[in-house]
């Protein structure tokens, strides 16, 4: 293989600006979201181990956005892995934040499915 083949085989995955801007700032909410637990564990020990395991499940998602930014081939695959654990916290402890935080933190987790699922259809139909 030529030189040629290789670099545009390397930069045919590349992510589209306009992608890697919305994964960018999905992960930046994520991350001031995460930080704003840290706050409260800092701020309220009567409630540092609820914020701590929230915060740590919110930087995994806010970790995941990024990843996904950078990797256009693991995009949806590293939202769903990464924001699924904030799900099963919100599952877990309902009583902490109630159905609109376990909602709102379904919506990352979906979109990636439905994509998972739309990209397996499409490469299903091309064999």
């Amino acid at each position: 293989m030529s030189e040629m083949q290789l670099l545009s085989r390397l930069y045919a995955r590349e992510v589209k600006p306009t992608t890697r801007m919305a994964l960018c700032a999905a992960g930046l909410v994520y991350a001031l979201f995460a930080a704003g637990c840290f706050r409260l564990a800092v701020e309220h020990g009567y409630e540092r181990g609820i914020s701590i395991g929230e915060g740590s499940f919110v930087l995994v998602g806010a970790a995941a956005f990024f990843v996904a930014a950078s990797r256009s081939k693991w995009q949806a695959a590293a939202v769903a892995v990464g924001t699924l654990p904030l799900v099963g916290w919100f599952v877990a402890t309902p009583w902490n934040s109630g159905a609109p935080f376990l909602v709102a933190s379904l919506i990352a987790p979906c979109i990636a499915v439905g994509i998972l699922t739309r990209n397996s259809l499409i490469r299903t139909r091309r064999t």
